[in-house]
């Protein structure tokens, strides 16, 4: 998504799990950096999801979420959904 610039490299994502919220930033390559880890770049949105939530596994696109200026949660699996509807994908 961010060669289609759905996503732009320096993008925070939050997960929430166990009532707790789980940051990350987006880096240049599309990888996902998680802030509680001080920097360890993730490949996969599913991988760094697992980590932030101490499980095996995780659907990172349902899972990870961006926040709009309002504080509404988009997940990625949406803004994936809206940018292959628009072709941008």
């Amino acid at each position: 998504m961010i060669d289609a610039q759905v996503l732009k490299a320096g993008t925070r994502i939050v997960l929430t799990y166990r009532s707790t919220d789980h940051w990350a930033t987006i880096d240049e390559d599309g990888g996902i950096v998680l802030t509680a880890t001080g920097g360890t770049p993730y490949g996969r949105v599913d991988e760094a999801g697992a980590v932030a939530r101490g499980t095996k596994t995780c659907q990172g696109m349902n899972e990870w979420h961006i926040q709009d200026e309002a504080g509404v949660r988009i997940s990625l699996r949406i803004l994936r959904d809206r940018a292959v509807a628009s072709g941008a994908l």
